[in-house]
């Protein structure tokens, strides 16, 4: 495929030779989702540095270590609201992530940054979130601990056990699959190549089917979508009425917390 020839550097690659994977990155939005597809990637391929940089989904492609990695960052949500505080077209890019890697993804990586206390208001979110993407989901789920320099000594087991047991409960419903990523270092390639193989058991555990949404379940959402957008629309032109500049409805602001445990 002439879409494939020439990925990184000027090198080229034979498709066939290489072992494709297809990731779709979830979570909050301070949750480090795109600086862990960077890292994954090996390249600076999605911005980074806004509490809100990724508002549609995209996609990049590298070819690593005869590997054809393709990672769909998307949109992320605020940390402990309930998905019906989340923008419509934000709900829509998240469904539509597992669409954007025909035939659909080999892993999702939920990332959860490992600095923040993770309690009840937190995991209700994350769960509410997952459920856009179905109940089947969590077969093909990995939690990425992000901000993983963070932890200085701690080990990731003793965190999970120390902290709130919503914590323990979420990589429990992973299959207790999760993994460390610390985004600040760039050099360290080792975290990645344990995630990828990580990634390939997943992919074995699941005799290599790709995770997609049925056509029902995306006609439902969709059918939902175009209801509720059109509520939005209306309560947007009435808004815009009173208010020539009305603030973006389902928008939100806040500081990033400092690294350190609550």
């Amino acid at each position: 495929s002439k879409q494939w020839s020439i990925l990184n550097n000027g090198q080229k690659y034979d498709l066939q030779d290489l072992t494709q994977i297809q990731i779709v990155m979830l979570g909050a939005s301070w949750a480090s989702r795109s600086s862990a597809g960077n890292l994954i990637l090996g390249k600076e391929s999605f911005e980074v540095g806004g509490p809100r940089t990724t508002v549609c989904c995209n996609v990049k492609n590298a070819a690593l270590d005869e590997k054809l990695l393709t990672v769909v960052d998307t949109p992320g949500w605020y940390y402990n609201y309930p998905v019906e505080k989340t923008p419509e077209m934000d709900k829509l890019e998240i469904r539509r992530s597992v669409h954007l890697c025909a035939p659909g993804p080999n892993a999702i990586l939920l990332t959860i940054p490992i600095a923040i206390s993770y309690d009840r208001t937190v995991h209700t979110a994350v769960e509410e979130h997952m459920s856009l993407l179905g109940e089947k989901v969590w077969n093909h789920t990995i939690v990425l601990f992000t901000w993983g320099d963070c932890l200085g000594d701690t080990t990731i087991e003793e965190r999970i056990e120390k902290e709130d047991k919503h914590l323990e409960l979420l990589t429990e419903k992973c299959g207790n699959r999760y993994h460390v990523f610390n985004c600040k270092n760039h050099t360290d390639r080792t975290q990645v190549t344990e995630l990828l193989e990580k990634i390939e058991e997943i992919m074995m555990e699941n005799n290599n089917s790709h995770y997609t949404l049925t056509e029902e379940t995306w006609k439902k959402h969709e059918d939902e979508l175009i209801e509720r957008m059109l509520e939005v629309a209306v309560a947007d032109l009435d808004a815009e009425s009173k208010q020539p500049f009305a603030r973006r409805r389902g928008s939100f602001s806040y500081s990033i917390p400092s690294c350190k445990f609550l």
